[in-house]
């Protein structure tokens, strides 16, 4: 999504670089978000599709570049930095200082397959009563919302409006 623009490969620059690495270029990729469930920030599946095809093209440019020692240098330049603050960052810091506890569960809806609770990566959902219930450690990742086969989850939204998932992709 656009509104999340900045300097992602600058982060990962800069974070890599207190690790000891030599950071010799960085690529930024247009790509479809995961936000399943408002509305106004979905793209149709023809437009997503297109910023697939256009990352793969930038993808293969990009390692042309680098054979000819020339790596591109996309977000790890100032410019970027200054962006990824006002575009991301300053907007996004108190949203992610802490976990959620907005991620509603819609037990009519759910079947109670498992899905979910295999996915999250914080462990914040799990079956009670063959029921899936969230706890208050969500990262909004998007993941559960994405591969509910019922649609029983949200976070943002009331409903899910278009799941995201790599299948429509390939």
């Amino acid at each position: 999504m656009a509104l999340f623009s900045g300097d992602g490969a600058g982060i990962l620059a800069r974070e890599l670089k207190r690790y000891g690495a030599i950071v010799i270029g960085g690529l930024h990729l247009k790509m479809p978000d995961s936000i399943a469930d408002e509305k106004v920030l979905k793209r149709p599946l023809a437009h997503n599709k297109k910023l697939i095809i256009a990352a793969e093209q930038k993808i293969k440019k990009a390692v042309r570049e680098f054979k000819n020692d020339n790596p591109p240098q996309e977000g790890i330049g100032s410019l970027y930095h200054v962006a990824g603050l006002l575009g991301q960052r300053l907007y996004c810091i108190n949203k992610t200082k802490q976990y959620s506890d907005k991620l509603k569960i819609h037990p009519e809806k759910c079947i109670g397959c498992n899905k979910c609770v295999a996915l999250c990566p914080m462990k914040n959902i799990e079956l009670k009563n063959r029921i899936a219930v969230s706890g208050k450690r969500c990262t909004l990742c998007y993941r559960c919302v994405n591969t509910c086969p019922k649609q029983a989850i949200t976070l943002l939204g009331r409903r899910v409006v278009e799941q995201g998932t790599i299948d429509k992709y390939l």
